[in-house]
C-alpha cells in the first residue's frame, strides 16, 4: 500500500508540476525511436549486470543452469522497488528452492552486487563533480566514506567478532560462510571486474537519460546527464524509500532545471527515464517471477537445498 501511495504521489506530483496539458503534449510528441533506444540502453544495463552476476557465481563455484540463472537474476529486478533494493535477496531464496544452493553461499553475491553498484554510481557522479550542487556533493562524499569503511570491514576479519554475540550465535555458521564469500568477492581482481561491469551498466542508464532529453529537444552535455542521473540515483538510495521514489525524481528534476532545461521538458524527461529504467525493470522482474512460478522446482533439489541450508545453520 505504501508503494502504491508513493507511486501515485510521484506521478500526480510530476504531472501537476509540469502542467498536465504541457506535459501531455511533450509526451505525445516524443519520438518512438528515442523511446526504443532508451529501453535498449536500460536492457543493456541488465545484460551487463547479469554478466557480473554470472561472474560472481562462477568465482564462488556455484553452478546454476543458464536458463535458471537468467530467470532468477531477472526476478531480482522486481525487487528494485524495495528500499535500497534489499529485496533482491529473493535471488538467494530462489536459488535455494530451485537449484539447492544454500542461502549462506549465494547471499554474498547479492550483497556485493549492491555494493559494487553503489561504487559505480558514485564514480559516475564524480565524473561531473563540478556540475553538482553542494547538497548532492555532500551526499556523494558521505556515501564514498561509508563505502570505504564497508569494503575495509569486508576485506578483513575484524567484523567476525559480531558472530559471537549471544543474539546471533545460533546463525554463526551461516554468517561466517557468507562473510568468507564476501571476502573472496572483495578481493582486488573480482572487485575491479565487478566495478568495471557496474560502470558500464550504469553508464548505459545515464546515457538513456541523455537520449530521452535529446528526444525532448532539451540539449545538455552527456557528462552532465551522466552526473545528474548518478547523483539522483544516490539521493534516492539514501532516502531509503521504495525504489528511491520521490528522492530520485525530485533531485533529478531540480538538477535538470538548474542545468537550463525548461520545466516541462525536465518533468517529461524525469517521468520517461523512470518509466524506462525503474518500471521497465520491475515489469521484467514480475514476468520472470511468473515464469519461475510456472516452472515447478525439482522436489529432490528443493529438499537438498533445505537440508544443506539447515546443515550450514548449525553452529
Amino acid at each position: 500500500m505504501l508503494l502504491i501511495l508513493l507511486t501515485v504521489v510521484v506521478f500526480v506530483g510530476l504531472f501537476s508540476y509540469g502542467d498536465f496539458r504541457d506535459l501531455g503534449g511533450q509526451l505525445s510528441r516524443f519520438p518512438v525511436i528515442y523511446l526504443l533506444a532508451a529501453l535498449g540502453l536500460a536492457f543493456a544495463n541488465y545484460a551487463l549486470r547479469f554478466l557480473r552476476w554470472s561472474y560472481y557465481l562462477h568465482f564462488l563455484k556455484i553452478e546454476v543452469p543458464f536458463v535458471s540463472s537468467v530467470l532468477v537474476f531477472l526476478a531480482g529486478l522486481a525487487m528494485a522497488i524495495t528500499p535500497g533494493k534489499a529485496g533482491e535477496l529473493i535471488k538467494s531464496y530462489l536459488l535455494r528452492d530451485r537449484i539447492g544452493v544454500p542461502i549462506a553461499e549465494s547471499a554474498p553475491v547479492v550483497v556485493m552486487e549492491r555494493l559494487t553498484d553503489v561504487i559505480a554510481v558514485v564514480l559516475l557522479a564524480l565524473m561531473g563533480l563540478a556540475l553538482l550542487p553542494l547538497p548532492v556533493l555532500l551526499v556523494v562524499a558521505v556515501v564514498l566514506g561509508l563505502l570505504a569503511g564497508i569494503v575495509a570491514l569486508i576485506a578483513t576479519r575484524r567484523g567476525d567478532r559480531i558472530f559471537d554475540l549471544p543474539l546471533i550465535r545460533r546463525w554463526s555458521g551461516s554468517l561466517r560462510t557468507s562473510a568468507e564469500g564476501m571476502r573472496r568477492l572483495a578481493g582486488p581482481r573480482p572487485l575491479v571486474v565487478a566495478v568495471i561491469l557496474g560502470l558500464g551498466a550504469w553508464f548505459c542508464e545515464g546515457l538513456a537519460l541523455w537520449v530521452v532529453l535529446e528526444g525532448l529537444d532539451a540539449h545538455v552535455s552527456l557528462l552532465r546527464a551522466l552526473s545528474i542521473y548518478a547523483a539522483a540515483t544516490l539521493v534516492g538510495a539514501v532516502s531509503a524509500l521504495p525504489g528511491g521514489l520521490i528522492g530520485t525524481e525530485g533531485s533529478m528534476l531540480a538538477m535538470l532545471q538548474q542545468s537550463g532545461v525548461a520545466k516541462g521538458a525536465a518533468t517529461a524527461g524525469t517521468l520517461l527515464v523512470r518509466l524506462v529504467t525503474l518500471w521497465f525493470a520491475v515489469t521484467l522482474g514480475m514476468l520472470a517471477l511468473f515464469l519461475l512460478n510456472r516452472l515447478r522446482p525439482n522436489a529432490n533439489l528443493q529438499q537438498c537445498g533445505t537440508d544443506q541450508a539447515a546443515l550450514h545453520a548449525k553452529p
